[in-house]
């Protein structure tokens, strides 16, 4: 198995799912919902979708914050869609919401085009084979003056990454050979993926020179 798709694996663990789950509160930090919020603004939207889902926990959190009534999730995992369906089930304000599982390399996104008024991505883009495909195949998903947000790591500081990484526990040689992997765009390099899928008025957000908010409009 590559490199690349070693994140992938560890997708099939219910420990490594928990574990995800756990660990959502430091990769959505405040630092992270300030950003976004700032980008956005917090009008609501009656439609939101994460793609790339993980085990449910931003789901809930967009559900409240933008009022929605409609909350759509895609993963590859059907361990972590069997984790948000518990979950979204039990806490969830929006009571409508569908659950799909989807390989991004291989199967087109099975949502109908312009109806998605917030679509979401965090720590997926630098999963994906095809970056500008699967941006584009999400864009095409956004209503008309919705908008798309990417969060993700970013290139440009091995240094900061390496020490936040060492700061969740990882040795350091795991961190620096994990950098090359989760930090494939800069800020600029994920802006233009937005921007060769017809989205405008991108703007950004960095977080400690790690992490970035990213955010274009239809």
């Amino acid at each position: 198995m590559s490199r690349d798709e070693l994140a992938k694996d560890d997708w099939k663990d219910h420990d490594r799912i928990k574990r995800m789950a756990n660990s959502y509160s430091a990769r959505y930090d405040t630092s992270f919902w300030s950003a976004i919020k700032e980008l956005t603004g917090l009008t609501p939207r009656r439609t939101v979708a994460d793609f790339g889902c993980g085990p449910g926990l931003f789901l809930l959190d967009a559900a409240e914050i933008y009022a929605s009534e409609k909350i759509i999730g895609l993963d590859e995992s059907s361990g972590m869609l069997e984790y948000a369906r518990g979950l979204i089930t039990e806490r969830s304000p929006t009571r409508s919401f569908e659950l799909i599982e989807i390989n991004f390399d291989s199967t087109r996104i099975p949502i109908e085009s312009e109806t998605i008024n917030l679509a979401f991505c965090g720590f997926m883009l630098h999963e994906v084979r095809d970056p500008q495909d699967f941006v584009n195949q999400v864009a095409q998903t956004v209503a008309s003056a919705g908008q798309y947000v990417i969060y993700d790591y970013v290139s440009g500081n091995e240094t900061a990454f390496v020490k936040a990484m060492m700061e969740r526990g990882i040795d350091e040689e795991n961190a620096h050979r994990r950098y090359p992997h989760m930090c494939k765009h800069s800020i600029e390099d994920i802006s233009e993926l937005m921007r060769n899928a017809r989205l405008k008025e991108t703007r950004a957000i960095g977080i400690n020179d790690v992490r970035a908010v990213v955010i274009g409009k239809k």
